[in-house]
């Protein structure tokens, strides 16, 4: 039996091409976690029909509600598997503490998918909390190409335990999204659906990750930058957390929607004119599709400087330079166009990689 932990949405679009891969090499079974102001997760696990066990929640900004969390969850495993009647012999997980650490306390080896090692964009920025607390527990190791080596093995893993691929996660889960629609009936009927005004271009908004552990605080720039533009632009505005707070900031707001339903990649992005974005998947995901990104985040990791690199992103530092960049960008719209010769140079060959977890269950 092959035990996968999904806990972030970001895992929820990158295994989900894995998962029918995964159920040919043994019976899989496969957690998440649910919390009232936490549950994007769970809700896209819903939305592409992946049947997932419910174990524990998101145990919030603070050290102690993290820790809790943790010890919660790994009991709640402890049971399931009880339950089941049998232990895994394998675990795959993106970013999950409560699972890798369970999984090394059993003896399952661990394969672990990670690209953010380190909380910068180079190796003299601090190693994050989770790398420290979960890859050197790792068997298995595998990085996009855009990671260096060194990240992992300063952990004490050995060279042979990290091996890398050569594309960017988000280019596995794109592939089905269509061309710009700009005056397409279909844009033309997502603008209605939401009651955006046709006459003004689409800003899409994304918070930053605000309570992970490698954020130091929550910054008000992609907030005042909504203010900012919202008589410029109409703003559908994709929370991270809660939508309770953004509610009660941005509910009157004439030309400001907040989506608080779980959307498909193809269902929104052919319809979006620009992205503000405090993250990081969703800056990536827009790079690769064509719209033009402004980044708003707090750090700069590896793939960030990626994007800088080759000219797909930009960043910002207040929310004047938002507003500056983004009069400029929508004053000029271009069509979108996919960036699979960056994203995934070599294509997409994910062989490798079942063959490597095959390996382990041999």
């Amino acid at each position: 039996m092959i035990w996968l932990d999904i806990i972030d949405p970001k895992y929820v679009m990158f295994f989900k091409s894995f998962i029918p891969q995964l159920q040919l090499l043994d019976t899989l079974i496969i957690t998440t976690r649910r919390s009232a102001d936490y549950d994007e997760c769970a809700r896209l696990l819903t939305l592409f029909g992946i049947q997932a066990y419910e174990i524990g929640g998101y145990g919030g900004e603070s050290r102690l509600g993290k820790f809790e969390s943790r010890l919660q969850r790994q009991s709640g495993f402890l049971a399931l598997f009880k339950r089941l009647g049998q232990t895994p012999k394998l675990f795959i997980t993106g970013a999950s503490v409560d699972g890798v650490q369970c999984a090394f306390g059993l003896g399952i080896p661990v394969v672990h998918f990670a690209d953010t090692p380190v909380a910068g964009n180079t190796l003299a920025h601090n190693l994050t909390i989770l790398s420290r607390l979960t890859l050197p527990l790792s068997r298995l190791v595998f990085r996009p190409f855009v990671v260096p080596e060194i990240c992992y093995t300063s952990l004490g893993l050995a060279p042979s335990q990290v091996k890398a691929y050569d594309f960017i996660d988000v280019a596995l889960w794109l592939q089905d999204v269509p061309e710009f629609a700009r005056d397409s009936m279909q844009r033309v009927a997502f603008m209605r659906e939401y009651d955006l005004n046709q006459n003004l271009p689409l800003v899409l908004v994304r918070e930053e990750e605000y309570m992970a552990h490698y954020v130091k605080k929550k910054l008000p720039i992609i907030y005042e930058s909504i203010e900012l533009l919202s008589a410029q632009a109409n703003i559908l505005l994709m929370p991270r957390y809660g939508s309770n707070e953004l509610k009660s900031a941005f509910g009157a707001y004439k030309n400001v929607r907040i989506l608080t339903e779980k959307l498909q990649p193809k269902a929104f992005y052919p319809f979006i004119d620009l992205l503000i974005g405090g993250g990081g998947t969703m800056n990536l995901e827009a790079c690769y599709l064509g719209i033009p990104v402004i980044s708003t985040r707090s750090l700069l990791l590896f793939h960030d400087s990626f994007l800088l690199e080759s000219k797909l992103m930009h960043h910002a530092k207040s929310a004047e330079q938002v507003f500056d960049l983004a009069l400029k960008i929508l004053s000029n719209p271009k069509a979108h166009q996919k960036r699979d010769d960056l994203f995934a140079p070599n294509g997409l060959d994910v062989s490798d990689i079942l063959a490597d977890i095959r390996a382990l269950l041999e």
